[in-house]
C-alpha cells in the first residue's frame, strides 16, 4: 500500500483485531488525520476517515491509533473517536478536555484491550504538569475511571509497552522526577513503579529519538505474562549488554543475563522471550528463570551487519528482522 500522495506514515495500531490494522497519514507539518482500517490478510484498505488529528504530532507518534473487538479508536486534540473496525463508521466521540485548573490538557496515547480503553491525558499550566490515566468502555466510550499520574512536571515520555496488562511508560521533565516503567494492576489500582535507573543497572528506554521510526518505535522490552524483559546496562552506560525480566505485579528484579550488545527482543511464548544481538546471534530465554534453552540458543541468524533500532518480531515459525535504518541491509527480511 502507498501512503496518500504527500503524505506520510504518522501511526499505527500495535495490534491488530481479527485481521484488521490501523494506519494514519499526515501531510509535511501538519496533524496526523487521515486514518485506514486495513485488511492485512490482503492489503486492501478496507476504509478511510479523515478527522481532526493530535496538532501536537506531526512527524508521527506511537499510541494514536488502537484497535480492539470490532472497533478502531483514534485520539484528537480533545479526546477520542471511534469507528467500526471493518467500515469504518463512526461509533462514538469522548471529549476529554479537563477543568480549568488542569490548564491545557492533550490526550497523548490511546491503548485497548479486552474490552478496555485507557487514555493517556497530559496537561500543563505556566506552573507545573499533571495528568491521568483514563478507562473507557471500548464499545460505548463510556468512562469507567480516572487515575491520576504521579507527575508534578510536563511529561516527556508517556508510551505503552503492554495494552495487557496495561503497561506504561513514563518520564517527566523534572530530572528528579519519574522516569519509570508504570504497570497498572487489573482494577485500576495504584500502579507499581519499576525505575528506569536502579543502584546497579539501567533500563535501556530513555526517551525516543528523532531518527527513531516514532510511528512504531523499536523499544527494547516486551512483556510475557505478567513479566517484563528489558534490555539492560551498566548505570549511566551505553551498550546494552544484559537483559533483566522485573515482575509486574511488584516490581522486583526476577533474573539478568548478559548478552551480546542487544538489537531486539520479542516474546515468543507464555514463558519465553527470544533475544537478537547486535553481531546477529540468538537467543531464547526462559521468562521465569532466565534460563537459555531451545534450539535456537545461540544461532547465528545472520551474518550481515545489523543496522542501529532493530525489531525482532516471530510469525509462523519465521524469525523476521526489521532494521530501522536506511543502510545496505534490507529493511525486511524473514529466516526459518
Amino acid at each position: 500500500l502507498r501512503a496518500p500522495v504527500r503524505e506520510s506514515v504518522c501511526g499505527m495500531s500495535e495490534g491488530l483485531a481479527d485481521g484488521v490494522g490501523l494506519v494514519a497519514f499526515a501531510r509535511y507539518q501538519k496533524p496526523c488525520d487521515t486514518v485506514w482500517g486495513v485488511d492485512t490478510r490482503t492489503g486492501r484498505t478496507l476504509w478511510q476517515r479523515n478527522f481532526k488529528g493530535v496538532s501536537a504530532f506531526t512527524s508521527g507518534s506511537d499510541g494514536l491509533l488502537a484497535a480492539d473487538g470490532d472497533v478502531a479508536l483514534a485520539l484528537t486534540d480533545t479526546g477520542v473517536r471511534a469507528y467500526g473496525l471493518t467500515d469504518g463508521r463512526p461509533r462514538w466521540t469522548t471529549e476529554l478536555r479537563g477543568t480549568k485548573a488542569d490548564g491545557t490538557c492533550t490526550p497523548n496515547v490511546v491503548s485497548a484491550a479486552g474490552g478496555t480503553a485507557r487514555v493517556v491525558v497530559t496537561c500543563q499550566t505556566q506552573e507545573k504538569g499533571s495528568g491521568r490515566v483514563v478507562t473507557l468502555d471500548a464499545a460505548t466510550g463510556r468512562q469507567r475511571g480516572s487515575r491520576a499520574l504521579p507527575v508534578e512536571s510536563p511529561v516527556d515520555t508517556a508510551m505503552v509497552i503492554s495494552a495487557e496488562p496495561f503497561t506504561l511508560l513514563l518520564e517527566e521533565r523534572d530530572e528528579r522526577g519519574v522516569a519509570a516503567v508504570l504497570a497498572y494492576p487489573a482494577d485500576d489500582g495504584d500502579p507499581v513503579r519499576i525505575p528506569l535507573s536502579a543502584d546497579d543497572e539501567d533500563l535501556m528506554l530513555r526517551q525516543v529519538s528523532g531518527e527513531d521510526f516514532t510511528a512504531r518505535p523499536a523499544l527494547p522490552a516486551t512483556v510475557s505474562g505478567h513479566t517484563l524483559v528489558v534490555a539492560t546496562a551498566k548505570p549511566g552506560g551505553y551498550d546494552a549488554d544484559h537483559v533483566s525480566a522485573y515482575a509486574l505485579g511488584d516490581g522486583r528484579r526476577l533474573w539478568r543475563a548478559g548478552a551480546d550488545e542487544v538489537a531486539g527482543l520479542v516474546c515468543t511464548g507464555p514463558d519465553r522471550v527470544a533475544v537478537l544481538g547486535a553481531n546477529g546471534r540468538l537467543w531464547t530465554f526462559d521468562t521465569g528463570d532466565g534460563d537459555r534453552i531451545g534450539e535456537d540458543d545461540g544461532v547465528m541468524v545472520t551474518t550481515n551487519r545489523l543496522a542501529a533500532r532493530t525489531q525482532l518480531l516471530r510469525a509462523d515459525g519465521t524469525w523476521i528482522v526489521v532494521n530501522g535504518e536506511g543502510t545496505k541491509e534490507p529493511p525486511l527480511y524473514g529466516l526459518r
